[in-house]
């Protein structure tokens, strides 16, 4: 008899050599293998005891025993462990609630987890692969997500949209984040509560797969402390856990980690259940030194005792110890991303600058070139009471950003202009042109550098360090202001804004005002032909000019030209809402300029050149500039009424339609336009590439598992004789595991084919891999041919013969076959040939297209995407590297 190596149905233990000691064998229980009686006797004294003495412990004995630890064989953990691991997942999933509030991190995260043990519960049942349990995990995510974390957003808050799945695409990466950066409670922003969502979907799953599958708790439990520690690091520092709640869960998790530990070992025949009748695994002991009896109601006992213990010492400690402390978590390690929102609008100061500061000298730029305007802050939405910068929108606009110096997405170069700022409000930094770079200088640089943001989309800056006096240089290129037969051909971008309380009549005015428009520039350039023909300038803080953009001001001046007065800040503001109301994407812009713009060099801007225009979009990213304001001598008569209205007809006196050929010039320079006119916008190559990467990087884990199985199966077919024979037998081997099918461990060539034949219920006739029994069986490759007797009956009833084999009894399958031409390679002398390797491999082919023909679409590209047999053929190469090893050092 063999020394005592153990085996389990479906895996083998390796004992290692201290403990493989030879005993006579004992009846025991089905599927159990022999174990020793009584341990071996003590060695003798003398040369026989020096000649069997323990060897002394070397590297490779050593390398053995960890080797062999990892090959330990594990059973798998009921199904029912699983809800041991909800009850432990309580902890992490209440953690999530502070930070969120009103439930919803609660009921993200408790989704998550009741869907990630779901998963892993029938991954388990059912021994799907690595890729359909994560197909299954990806279609919970998208399909489920919905309901679990975006319920405001859902249809019916349940079902997904097309809202709700672009949410969990760009969450995915975006929402971490967010949930770190965003004021608590974070339940009133869209998007925050994926993070719980996808943490317990994603932890439950590896937690229950590695628990129940693998049969490892305290490595299924690393999930589970992970999500934990996200659950901590995402919360807030001033609601710390109860301490007696985490002492009582680290309690129930080791509690947890004891039973299942010793469930493996009583499974596995290791110990003996004493106090429980009908313990499943008591009959299985093995012949282990490390045997021993459990005493269940001592075991209990001892286990509540040594867990009261610890509560008992630890509680005290912890509160007491922990009294005095500061919770640090990960949102007080985060700068939160700047709140353009903290800041008022930089036209509030407007009315300041051009009154009070009129004569003041506020910005000195050392060269201004000609028709170009310092930028100080866009603003694109209305509220009722003043024109501000939105804080978030849908068109890409990712507000403002650090910067420090080099501003990102812009090309180095240009020109290098030197601004210096005294007196602004604000932390506003004016720029000009497009900047790829501002660099300060000055005693407080540091800090304004620091403190520097720029967005991308307004191309305006700020920064939070000391702004009332700065001196920098700006990096930039200019480019000329766009003409109108340049945009003819354009379409304007769509306003993604919402603007609020807007004064009425707004709509009316602007349908009244644009009714002849034929296209939308010809509708803007006639509203801001209205606003600065009809309009009046008038900047004085009186009854007929009140500062500020507030509803009810805006509605006075709607309701007559006569009230038509006001400067900058009504004008602009009027013109932007009514583009609005057309749904065209327009922003007011706050700047500098000199009186009848800049002719180049350096210039020094005083509080009456600060200025406001309006921006519309365009296609391309082109911005047109309007100019609503009225000239600023074009003032109303307010404080001497005349009763002649002599003065109105001079105004007037240009009529209207002549006036209306000065809107229409471009039919007349458009011929002189085309030889200039910008070449349109280039191929987007880079997109085209950056998408086509996307998928090819999503193609190359399956393409790539596909192409190693055809070259394995290539490398089979074309080895010699032998070694095609028995690879035509491993290739079905592979084909079974990869379908899902049982492959016990242990069971020769023929058992197998058969089980496997079985379970694919291969009933057909198994083609013609040998000579049909003619009274000719063809020897090797030579064409030499022996006789034996048939009869015609089992010749037309389809029964086979190998040479140097016992004729089958019956129509075989094709594994069976298969399993023979390997049995006779691998152990009848001379029984492998080039020609019989063809027809085996002719079988391999056939039975591949039988089971194919006989699975859905998406069973067969399940099995051809599986790593079974991957794993399957590197853990009996890690057996049998063990095996040699051990072989080996028995020779030794």
């Amino acid at each position: 008899m063999s020394n005592s190596t153990n085996t389990k149905p479906r895996a083998q233990r390796i004992d290692s050599q201290a403990e493989a000691v030879a005993a006579p064998p004992v009846k025991t229980a089905p599927h159990t293998q022999a174990e020793p009686i009584q341990p071996p006797p003590p060695p003798a004294s003398g040369s026989g005891a020096e000649r069997h003495a323990p060897k002394p412990r070397t590297t490779r004995n050593r390398l053995l025993t960890i080797t062999q630890r990892f090959a330990t064989y594990r059973t798998r953990m009921p199904l029912w462990s699983l809800l041991v691991l909800a009850l432990l997942f309580v902890g992490p999933v209440a953690a999530f609630e502070p930070v969120f509030g009103g439930g919803v991190g609660a009921i993200a995260a408790g989704a998550g987890v009741a869907c990630g043990l779901g998963i892993a519960a029938a991954s388990t049942r059912w021994r799907w692969d690595a890729v359909t349990t994560v197909l299954a995990v990806l279609a919970t995510y998208f399909l489920l997500g919905s309901a679990a974390a975006l319920r405001s957003e859902a249809l019916f808050g349940v079902l997904p949209t097309g809202k709700t799945l672009q949410v969990m695409v760009l969450g995915s990466f975006r929402a971490w984040k967010d949930l770190l950066t965003l004021t608590a409670p974070v339940s009133a922003y869209s998007g925050p509560a994926l993070v719980p969502w996808m943490s317990g979907l994603v932890l439950a799953a590896l937690a229950g797969l590695i628990t129940a599958r693998a049969g490892r708790a305290i490595l299924g439990s690393i999930p589970l402390v992970l999500m934990a520690v996200v659950s901590v690091f995402f919360g807030l520092s001033e609601h710390p856990l109860p301490v007696w709640a985490v002492l009582a869960w680290w309690g129930t998790l080791a509690a947890w980690w004891a039973a299942a530990a010793q469930y493996q070992r009583i499974t596995l025949g290791q110990d003996v259940l004493v106090g429980r009748s009908g313990a499943r695994g008591s009959e299985n002991t093995l012949g282990r030194q490390s045997r021993s009896t459990v005493y269940v109601g001592t075991r209990i006992v001892g286990a509540l005792l040594m867990i009261a213990i610890s509560v008992g010492v630890a509680l005290p400690a912890a509160s007491w110890l922990g009294s005095g402390g500061t919770r640090v978590v990960g949102r007080d390690l985060v700068e939160p991303p700047l709140d353009i929102q903290d800041y008022p609008s930089p036209m509030a100061s407007f009315r300041h600058y051009t009154t009070d500061l009129k004569d003041e000298t506020l910005l000195t730029v050392s060269d201004l070139p000609e028709n170009q305007r310092v930028r100080i802050a866009a603003m694109d939405v209305y509220n009722g009471t003043t024109f501000g910068m939105s804080e978030t929108r849908g068109d890409g606009h990712t507000g403002y950003i650090p910067v420090e110096t080099t501003i990102p997405g812009r090309e180095a170069g240009g020109e290098a202009v030197e601004v210096s700022t005294i007196g602004l409000s604000g932390p506003w930094v004016p720029v000009l042109g497009t900047p790829s770079q501002i660099t300060f200088s000055g005693p407080d640089a540091d800090a304004q550098k620091d403190g520097l943001f720029f967005d991308l989309w307004s191309n305006a800056a700020l920064t939070t360090g000391p702004a009332g006096t700065m001196t920098y240089s700006v990096e930039a290129t200019f480019k000329d202001p766009v003409r109108d037969e340049d945009l003819e051909s354009l379409a304007v971008m769509p306003n993604t804004v919402r603007d609020t309380n807007v004064p009425e009549g707004i709509a009316t005015k602007t349908s009244e005002l644009t009714q002849n428009a034929t296209t939308s520039l010809a509708a803007a350039r006639a509203i801001e032909h209205y606003l600065s023909t009809n309009g009046f300038y008038l900047n004085e803080n009186t009854q007929f000019s009140r500062p500020g953009v507030r509803t009810d001001r805006l509605e006075r001046m709607l309701s007559g030209d006569e009230n038509l007065i006001g400067d900058d800040q009504q004008y602009t503001a009027l013109m932007a809402l009514m583009l609005h109301q057309m749904g065209i994407n327009a922003r007011v812009v706050m700047g500098a300029y000199p009186e009848g713009g800049s002719q180049g060099g350096a210039a020094s801007l005083r509080g009456s050149d600060i200025r406001a225009w309006v921006e519309v979009e365009f296609a391309g990213g082109i911005w047109a500039v309007f100019d609503p304001t009225p000239p600023r001598d074009h003032t109303p008569q307010t404080q001497v009424p005349k009763p002649r209205s002599v003065p109105r007809p001079q105004v007037l006196q240009p009529p209207e339609p002549p006036e209306a050929p000065a809107e229409l010039p471009p039919t007349t320079r458009d011929q002189n336009a085309d030889p200039t006119k910008e070449p349109e916008d280039p191929f987007p190559w880079g997109v085209v590439v950056g998408i086509a990467g996307g998928f090819l990087l999503l193609l190359l884990p399956p393409l790539a598992v596909l192409a190693y199985k055809a070259g394995r199966r290539r490398r089979r077919r074309r080895s010699a004789a032998v070694s095609a024979l028995i690879g035509s037998w491993d290739e079905v081997v592979d084909l079974a595991a990869d379908s899902g099918l049982s492959i016990e461990v242990g069971r020769t060539r023929q058992e197998t084919a058969w089980s496997l034949a079985s379970q694919w219920d291969l009933g057909e006739h198994p083609g013609d891999p040998f000579a049909l029994v003619t009274g000719e069986v063809r020897h090797g490759d030579d064409g030499s041919i022996d006789s034996i007797e048939f009869d015609e009956a089992s010749a037309s009833s389809g029964r086979y013969v190998i040479d140097g084999w016992s004729r089958f009894g019956d129509d075989v399958p094709a594994p069976v076959v298969i399993a023979r031409y390997a049995d006779v390679a691998d152990f009848a002398s001379h029984g492998a040939s080039r020609d019989r390797a063809r027809d085996a491999w002719v079988q391999v082919g056939e039975l591949r297209a039988q089971v194919a023909k006989r699975s859905g679409f998406f069973a067969r590209v399940r099995r051809a995407l599986s790593l079974r047999s991957l794993r399957m053929r590197r853990k009996l190469r890690l057996s049998a590297s063990i095996a040699r090893t051990m072989h080996e050092e028995k020779k030794q």
